[in-house]
């Protein structure tokens, strides 16, 4: 059984063309591709059960998924892996006047021609080594290997011992909901059908850790994500007499400049470290022009883990907020010492206090004297939803807002929470027998020698749908869900599923360079010739009895 370099690149190019961005329906188009391809093969003439499109569960832009069963006739195996890939794509805005070209692989390097671009994408242009288009790495490419891996696998049945499930998912760049609504069929098909699930593969991309890394990765377990987020609230006052009030604007940036790239955050777990937290939103909440300070404020900020607890994280950042805090009163109190000193007017302390809290801590503060407080809340984002605000951050903003109003507290607060989404970070120890074939499997790949060593790392870096086949203790979870408002309102995971699976995961992705970016490519040799092998070798590995 060998897979086709030269079939992987045509569908790569088949479903490039195809322009899938995030949040649109397009995305579909995608996802009804594949079924015209896969339906066409005589396995699923046979089983047209097992190839059916998943609907995206509470999704505005009524966008699909596709799910396709292949299961072997080899001998009685109910070993299967699943395989994952997103099929949508980041938007195509960044190309600016070469934007019809983004998804024409075959007409794109002759437009990119045109401009003065880096060094280093002219060289890998000129080199004809390297695919470019949007989505052509992330993460077409991979979908198209576990495409390719269910044609092959369905011409020889009789030969092949073990079961397939492929996921092709939707919204993988916006909220997972394609990935979400998939993961009650895989515990569904797991029941009826029997399934020992084995192992999650995802075929998301690889790229370079570090500004000068040669290296080409091969992960197992994965990066975690949480959204640690504050609402700012402040002391308004006319810009006249600033120093009669707090500007949340000068909290939050304060915060910012504390928390941002501070790599002594960054979790570390098994030898390996995240990146460190980075700002993903800082803004006034002030509706208007006017010559009034501003009174509130939000920021909230990427937090990868490999290990770290929500607690932990809120403990963390509760401590790293009530110092930026702290230096902002004492840069103000300096400031006005001096300002009263040159106008020559009385010297006197200014008022203000540290005050940091959780929304936990708060929402039990209020709760002794406010009836029925879940109710209200829970009321709450139920209308903010049919007020038409949708994005599950605002959501949690406007609760955290609500909160501290109906608290009556007044004095400038610094209100800590997570927003969503959450990704669970995944770690394959190899305590258990198929963990140790895992990565006995994966450290079978490596290669130390040559331009481009193939290195085998825990955690895959990238916030992917990886996450979402595992859940840590159900403590840690309890303290997410009691500080991220809306929690089943705005924000909904299917926990229960999630927990059923408890799958070890792992990712062989192919390697390019500048996803997200106008200059996204793909390293031809490396990923449709010496991948597909490493890929074929693990999920049969993977399948054996």
């Amino acid at each position: 059984m060998k897979l086709s370099s030269r079939r992987i690149i045509e569908l790569t190019k088949e479903l490039v063309r195809i322009k899938s961005v995030v949040g649109t329906e397009e995305e579909n188009r995608v996802s009804e591709k594949l079924y015209e391809v896969l339906s066409a093969l005589p396995y699923y003439k046979e089983h047209p059960e097992d190839l059916f499109f998943v609907e995206n569960l509470e999704d505005p832009h009524h966008r699909k998924s596709l799910m396709a069963v292949l299961q072997g006739q080899k001998e009685e195996n109910r070993n299967a892996v699943v395989l994952i890939g997103h099929i949508d794509t980041v938007g195509i805005s960044d190309y600016g006047a070469l934007s019809p070209y983004a998804t024409e692989p075959d007409f794109l390097p002759d437009k990119l021609k045109e401009l003065d671009l880096p060094e280093a994408v002219q060289k890998d242009l000129e080199s004809g080594a390297y695919l470019f288009g949007r989505g052509v790495l992330d993460m077409k490419s991979g979908v198209s290997m576990i495409a390719h891996l269910l044609e092959t696998a369905s011409e020889s049945l009789s030969d092949f011992s073990g079961n397939l499930v492929a996921c092709f998912v939707s919204d993988e760049e916006g909220n997972s909901r394609g990935m979400l609504s998939c993961v009650p069929k895989l515990v569904e098909l797991k029941n009826k059908e029997n399934f020992h699930y084995t192992v999650a593969l995802d075929t998301d991309y690889t790229s370079t850790r570090t500004l000068h890394d040669r290296n080409r990765y091969l992960y197992a377990g994965t990066v975690g994500k949480l959204m640690p987020s504050f609402y700012i609230v402040g002391k308004e006052t006319h810009v006249g007499d600033p120093f009669g009030g707090l500007d949340a604007n000068e909290l939050a940036s304060e915060l910012v400049r504390k928390i941002n790239l501070n790599v002594a955050l960054s979790d570390e777990s098994m030898g390996e470290v995240t990146v460190p937290p980075v700002t993903l939103r800082q803004r006034d909440l002030k509706p208007e022009y006017s010559v009034q300070t501003n009174r509130d404020a939000e920021v909230y900020f990427n937090y990868a883990t490999h290990g770290i607890t929500p607690e932990k994280v809120l403990a963390q950042l509760k401590k790293e907020a009530e110092e930026s805090f702290q230096s902002v009163i004492t840069k103000l109190q300096s400031q006005y010492d001096v300002f009263t000193e040159r106008m020559h007017l009385p010297k006197g302390t200014l008022p203000w206090k540290v005050l940091v809290m959780t929304y936990e801590e708060l929402f039990l503060e209020v709760e002794r004297t406010f009836k029925d407080l879940s109710g209200h809340m829970n009321a709450y984002a139920e209308k903010l939803l049919s007020q038409g605000i949708t994005d599950e951050r605002e959501v949690s903003m406007h609760m955290a807002k609500e909160l501290t109003k109906i608290s009556g507290r007044k004095d400038p607060l610094m209100l800590l929470y997570f927003s969503p989404p959450y990704y669970p970070h995944m770690a394959v120890t190899g305590e258990t027998e198929v963990e140790k074939k895992l990565l006995n499997l994966l450290e079978g790949f490596t290669e130390e020698s040559g331009p481009h060593p193939v290195v085998f790392r825990k955690f895959y870096p990238y916030i992917s749908d990886l996450s979402y086949f595992s859940l840590p203790e159900q403590e840690a979870v309890d303290a997410l869900k009691k500080n991220m408002p809306g929690f089943s309102i705005s924000y909904k995971l299917p926990l229960e599923e999630i927990r059923n699976l408890s799958l070890p995961v792992a990712n062989i992705g192919p390697y390019g360079f500048d996803a997200h970016q106008y200059t996204e490519r793909i390293e031809i040799e490396y990923s449709f010739e010496k991948l597909p092998p490493i890929f074929l070798d693990t999920v049969l590995g993977l399948l054996e009895k």
